[in-house]
């Protein structure tokens, strides 16, 4: 395990130094280069690049690993303690999780904003000035919620720490009284269901559920009314929109991919192994550092999509390896050096 879990960290080292260059480069030419987006997007573009370096950055710090055994999960930290106490990092692994759930959110939110910037102008201006606290605010919302219903339903107790006891030594050199640790034991001894850890599956699956339904609804409607809408404004307005709707929907792709449809069996594994009657001991830690790499993955796509990015980059590059002094100087040597012209 113990190789198994170096692994993972150098991964989550590199998923966090991705993440926080192409992130930085990205809040950068947003913040001082780009002018055909306006303001209000431009304000959802940097907060979600600075989510994004949250988000990386805490699981770095956190160290979050998840542990499939039969019919429980634990989701647990593997980060030395240094004399900090254990709840620490128990509240650091339910925020991480609230952090992804934030992530979610705001990009349904964003979907929100682009079907109103297009149709409904008017009311999309609340999104600016004073507004951005309420959309920044609510993307929150969910990721409070959902960080802490693992307090409301998943703390350990005695029958799912002796559960998982012996899983946890054996695979870990763990002593699981000793460790920072959220429980899910789907039935208990008499195989009837634990009520309190099934209510985090349906609130988790239901504030998911929720958001990818808001995400598909107004996706379809931008998709299937953009192009007639569009007709009313300028070639190049229309571009950029098509441009910011496909970064939207890469945005949307990247962590259904990477988070939602690797985590359903992870956390639906609990429920299923005692219905089907297969036994399962996985480390399926490996899911947090595949999470890693949506922050530098998402930048990186929008900057590649939206062309005003590339430009600007482009320009940034050429201007470094070609400063204009150099390009005088080499003008100036190439006069001098010049024969004179003879007049005849």
């Amino acid at each position: 395990m113990k190789s198994f879990f170096h692994l993972s960290s150098i991964f989550t080292k590199f998923g966090f130094s991705a993440g926080l260059l192409s992130n930085i480069i990205l809040i950068y030419l947003t913040l001082f280069h780009i002018r055909k987006i306006q303001v209000t997007y431009k304000s959802m573009v940097i907060f979600f690049a600075i989510l994004g370096i949250v988000f990386s950055g805490w699981e770095l710090f956190s160290k979050p690993f998840m542990h499939n055994f039969n019919k429980s999960m634990v989701y647990f930290s593997l980060a030395s303690k240094f004399g900090v106490p254990e709840e620490f990092f128990q509240f650091g692994i339910a925020f991480y999780a609230g952090l992804y759930m934030a992530i979610v959110a705001f990009i349904s939110l964003q979907f929100v904003f682009r079907y109103l910037a297009l149709f409904k102008p008017k009311f999309a201006k609340k999104f600016d000035g004073i507004g951005f606290i309420g959309w920044m605010g609510y993307s929150m919302v969910p990721g409070i919620i959902y960080g802490s219903s693992f307090y409301f339903y998943c703390l350990p107790d005695q029958f799912s720490d002796d559960y998982v006891r012996d899983e946890m030594l054996m695979n870990y050199e763990l002593a699981i009284g000793e460790i920072p640790r959220f429980v899910i034991v789907s039935y208990d001894g008499n195989n009837s269901l634990r009520w309190k850890n099934m209510a985090f599956l349906v609130q988790g699956v239901s504030v998911i559920g929720l958001h990818y339904l808001v995400i598909l609804y107004f996706g379809l409607k931008i998709h299937f009314n953009m192009k007639k809408k569009l007709q009313e404004y300028s070639t190049t307005y229309r571009r950029i929109q098509n441009q910011l709707f496909r970064a939207l929907v890469v945005q949307t792709m990247a962590p259904t991919f990477l988070f939602v449809l690797p985590a359903g069996p992870i956390l639906l594994g609990p429920l299923a192994s005692p219905i089907f009657g297969f036994p399962i001991s996985l480390q399926t830690g490996w899911l947090c550092s595949v999470f890693s790499f949506y922050p530098p993955i998402d930048s990186i796509a929008f900057m590649v999509i939206v062309t005003e990015y590339k430009k600007v980059i482009k320009e940034q590059l050429h201007y470094m390896f070609f400063p204009p002094e150099s390009q005088s100087a080499a003008c100036t040597s190439t006069d001098q050096n010049a024969k004179p012209i003879q007049m005849s």
